[in-house]
């Protein structure tokens, strides 16, 4: 690895690596601040196809411009080494807040949720699927300012049908079952994954636990998503039918945008006081009830009062199920490409 690219930025130590790409800490000596940069592993650089990858990735990550999303600032190539500039975060990834506290408050889980919504409706309006939410991408700086980072897998739809190729890049453990068979991909895909990224903040656990990425591939595909009440009790029913509609099998039952479950967030946030009674089986004055069961029907798209959710249980679904051989065929090609995490130790600092 050379020292400097381009006379301009000077590598000063690796901090992550994945798949595709290893992630150094540099100075810019021309703006006088510390960046992050990614750069194409070698043994990929005689490889066309990951070269043209490489450059979707820093063509589509440059587009967005989101307080929510990691900043691209520069790309460039310097005697065959290819590099994309990011803001430096000094922080922690979500992964790494959850395994510490083993699940976050709810008000907490809350409120990283709506943030990362904010940066998914960002990309999906500017035609971009991220197809990796998972904890790992997702930073939190010192200024508890959450940050979704490696837009490097996602590709820019323009009106055109992902090829299945396309469509393998996802950590196994948050697969939305279309991406676990092979199948189209859209913005709800990347709201199922959202849905086990909120699960996995209120319980401490990811919902879909196996012996192999195979194993766990065919649960998201055939087995119906427990309620996050199955393992922490305290949560309130409204949060329950939140993930649960986010991680509907059917793409056409989940939210229709991540701004349509922002919606839903802020209006539990209004009225925690009432989910919560109601959740811990607290006297609430009829006058109360009435109000919130008509606040329900008239504003959200979720009843939380509604105890028989298609995806209360975990029995397993018999027209979910696929062949097994093609799930595997799927794994194995995730596998090849990006299992490991590009930007997990990522920190922050000031300009």
């Amino acid at each position: 690895m050379k020292d400097i690219l381009n006379g301009r930025y000077e590598i000063i130590e690796e901090v992550g690596s994945g798949g595709m790409a290893q992630v150094y800490r540099a100075k810019c000596n021309v703006l006088n601040r510390f960046v992050a940069v990614k750069v194409l592993k070698r043994e990929f650089v005689n490889d066309q196809d990951f070269i043209d990858k490489f450059k979707q990735e820093s063509m589509s990550a440059a587009r967005l411009n989101h307080k929510n999303i990691v900043n691209v600032y520069d790309t460039g190539v310097d005697d065959g080494i290819y590099y994309i500039v990011m803001e430096y975060l000094e922080g922690i990834t979500l992964h790494e807040l959850i395994q510490k506290n083993k699940g976050l408050s709810t008000d907490t889980a809350v409120d990283i949720c709506i943030q990362i919504c904010e940066a998914l409706d960002h990309a999906h309006s500017n035609g971009i699927i991220h197809r990796d939410i998972k904890p790992h991408n997702i930073l939190i700086d010192k200024n508890n300012q959450v940050k979704v980072a490696d837009f490097g897998i996602a590709r820019a739809v323009s009106n055109k049908t992902m090829t299945n190729s396309d469509n393998t890049l996802g950590s196994v453990n948050y697969f939305s079952p279309e991406q676990a068979r092979g199948g189209y991909i859209d913005e709800k895909s990347d709201i199922y994954s959202l849905g086990i990224v909120f699960f996995e903040m209120l319980t401490g656990e990811v919902p879909f636990k196996g012996d192999s990425a195979i194993a766990i591939a065919l649960k998201h595909v055939n087995e119906q998503m427990p309620a996050p009440s199955s393992i922490n009790k305290e949560i309130p029913d409204f949060l329950n039918e939140v993930v649960l509609k986010c991680t509907n099998k059917k793409q056409t039952l989940r939210y229709n945008s991540a701004n349509a479950i922002i919606a839903d967030l802020m209006k539990y946030k209004a009225n925690k006081e009432l989910f919560w009674a109601e959740a811990g089986n607290q006297r609430i004055d009829d006058e109360k009830i009435a109000a919130l069961n008509r606040f329900l029907m008239e504003t959200s798209t979720v009843n939380p009062m509604d105890k028989t959710a298609q995806n209360s249980g975990s029995k397993k679904t018999s027209r979910n199920k696929v062949d097994n051989g093609k799930i595997k065929a799927v794994v194995d090609m995730k596998k090849n490409e990006a299992m490991d995490e590009s930007y997990d130790d990522a920190e922050d600092v000031d300009d």
